[in-house]
């Protein structure tokens, strides 16, 4: 079985100057313009961190067919993220499909490639704004102690 370093290192068909790296690099900046674009949303991790993550679980994922086990840190929370984001994920998986097959690669192609791979990834490694928290209640609750402070000086 290849290796994963050996793997983006494979020279793609179509040309000699592309390797599986550097269109998972382009999928990846795909990726961060989404992030950037979306203020719920910000990366877990430094950009090259999360690009190495990225890679992994492509080659896991979509080249091996090997998905691990997705369990959700917090229900509720990945119940939000799949109500606001799936579109979006959809979408940015079938550009994705669109790139490889632009590059002569079957990633995303196989019958078994869905987009909710993506999404579980996406969540794992993203930070989401809580929308269940309620920003004017902390302040409220940071001004009372203020004024208690305040109060138990007089």
């Amino acid at each position: 079985m290849m290796t994963l370093k050996k793997w983006l290192q494979t020279r793609i068909t179509i040309t000699d100057k592309y390797t599986i790296k550097d269109v998972l690099q382009i999928l990846c900046k795909d990726i961060f313009f989404w992030i950037c674009r979306t203020p719920e949303i910000e990366c877990d991790y430094e950009e090259s961190t999360f690009r190495r993550k990225f890679y992994k679980f492509i080659y896991q994922t979509y080249n091996n067919q090997q998905k691990e086990e997705f369990k959700p840190y917090d229900e509720d929370m990945y119940l939000y993220f799949t109500m606001k984001f799936s579109q979006d994920i959809i979408d940015m998986f079938f550009k994705f499909r669109e790139t490889t097959r632009g590059y002569n690669l079957h990633l995303f192609h196989n019958s078994k490639d869905i987009s909710l791979d993506l999404e579980q990834f996406l969540f794992t490694h993203l930070l989401i704004e809580d929308p269940y928290f309620d920003y004017d209640d902390e302040n409220d609750y940071e001004n009372n102690i203020d004024n208690t402070i305040y109060e138990s000086y007089l």
